[in-house]
């Protein structure tokens, strides 16, 4: 016989959600995933407004992957103009990009910890989690601006370039922080203090399809645009009648499900091959390895005596669209401008609206608590996924 076990506030994610689970004894056979935050209203925010000040708006959206909305919507307008940054302000722009993504990535690996890593462990790692956050959001403040809505990002590339010493400076640190994630991710991933949860994640294995445009930054050439497709979440599981209470969109990619993150941008770019569901995890800590090695290349690269923004932009009408691999996975700007470059239409699809289907999917045959665990290891953004307004 199935029962209802209903979650009403899920604890430790990005956001207001609560999770409705059908069971036959202690094991979930369905999953619902209602998103109760209220909508931010961006999109419609940025109507009328001079594209400037659309990308301060649009990194409002999120407080952990505010950087990554500047990004995509840079690119969304530069593509409806047809200009491309220079070298370096693309350069600058991928390195807080993927500062930022470590930041995220840190912050979901608090979060997850409850569930991973037995008790005894479980302080220590808050202490070096937290510690290591705070020497990477300096990189972000040092180079972008502050340490969040980094305001140096802007359509053209970068505002303004970083002093030589500040530069240098970071380049001298950099070696001991990477000491200090290697410390860390070895107590991320060691057997020894790992939960029985973890051995269930370990014990499922998944076929999923996947959705990524690029390893580090974001190409809107390596997906499809035109197989995105969105929907209201009440419309895609409107077999449940509490349903019509989520205030979110999910996304499609080719009429399909499909999984993006650190798993997706590793599997298509990096040959990984875990398919439990412990894999995410795995491919999450390879991920901010990778973002680290990345980020010491980007900073030998950057040339000071370049330019980092292009000159002369003129604003004028234009249709485009911004690709960018965001923390959680594939982020989605379209503009279109009118006169003066003003705002017409936005339209935003961010990763949370992919990774809802699969999640809900993913929880079913596990265990309560692994099923819980199970949408924390997705790490789902919901201020950037709330998009539907009920009018009364």
């Amino acid at each position: 016989m199935k029962k209802t076990f209903t979650i009403n506030e899920v604890y430790r994610i990005a956001g207001e959600a609560k999770l409705v689970f059908y069971t036959e004894g202690e094991i979930v056979k369905d999953s619902y995933f209602i998103t109760t935050a209220p909508v931010r209203g961006f999109e419609k925010l940025i109507i009328g407004k001079n594209p400037l000040f659309a990308i301060e708006a649009v990194m409002r959206i999120c407080g952990i992957c505010h950087t990554s909305h500047g990004i995509a919507g840079s690119e969304a307008i530069e593509n409806a103009l047809g200009i491309m940054p220079p070298k370096n302000g693309l350069l600058l722009r991928e390195a807080l990009g993927l500062i930022n993504r470590i930041q995220s990535h840190i912050l979901q690996f608090v979060m997850i910890s409850g569930d991973f890593l037995i008790k005894e462990k479980h302080e220590e790692i808050l202490f070096k989690l937290m510690s290591l956050h705070a020497k990477v959001s300096d990189y972000l403040l040092k180079l972008g601006g502050a340490a969040t809505h980094p305001p140096n990002i802007t359509i053209g590339g970068t505002l303004k370039p970083p002093k030589e010493s500040i530069i240098n400076n970071l380049k001298t640190q950099l070696p001991n922080i990477m000491l200090q994630w290697k410390e860390i991710a070895e107590i991320l991933l060691d057997e020894n203090i790992q939960t029985d949860i973890v051995t269930e994640l370990k014990d499922k294995k998944i076929e999923n399809n996947y959705i990524a445009s690029h390893l580090f930054y974001g190409d809107r050439f390596n997906i499809l645009i035109e197989d995105i497709k969105t929907m209201p979440y009440y419309e895609y599981r409107s077999d449940y009648s509490e349903s019509n209470r989520s205030t979110t969109l999910v996304a499609f990619y080719e009429g399909k499900k499909v999984e993006a993150g650190p798993r997706s941008r590793l599997k298509i770019y990096h040959s990984f091959k875990n398919k439990s569901l412990y894999g995410i995890h795995i491919a999450r800590v390879e991920d901010v390895t990778l973002a680290f090695h990345r980020l010491e290349e980007i900073l030998d690269e950057i040339n000071l005596n370049e330019p980092f923004r292009t000159k002369n932009i003129v604003f004028s009408p234009g249709k485009g669209v911004g690709v960018y691999e965001a923390p959680r996975g594939t982020l989605i700007h379209y503009i279109e401008l009118g006169e003066e470059g003003r705002v017409l239409s936005s339209k935003i699809v961010v990763p949370t609206m992919f990774n809802i289907p699969v999640m809900e999917d993913m929880a079913r045959e596990l265990s309560i608590k692994t099923a819980e665990a199970v949408i924390r290891l997705y790490d789902p953004c919901i201020p950037c996924t709330t998009h539907i307004v009920r009018l009364r």
